[in-house]
């Protein structure tokens, strides 16, 4: 695999962010919904189960993101 160039590097890294910060808003949010209903006294229903699942996605989503960007950081820093 080619070196990557700078600007690879910064595009590659604000697409990261970019989409780890989608999952991050996507986690805080199903775990909002659930607290509040919870915090109330208010018993599970089956769209609080829908809510659980899509934060659990969501943070196996960002563990994917962040193990696949290491893996390019790591191999970049072995290459120079």
């Amino acid at each position: 695999m080619d070196k990557l160039s700078i600007e690879e590097l910064v595009l590659g890294e604000r697409k990261f962010l970019h989409d780890l910060s989608n999952k991050l808003l996507i986690a805080q949010g199903m775990a909002t919904f659930v607290t509040r209903k919870f915090s109330k006294g208010e018993s599970a229903e089956e769209k609080d189960l829908e809510r659980c699942e899509k934060l659990m996605k969501s943070i196996k989503d960002m563990t994917t993101l962040l193990v696949n960007r290491r893996e390019i950081l790591h191999k970049e820093s072995e290459d120079s």
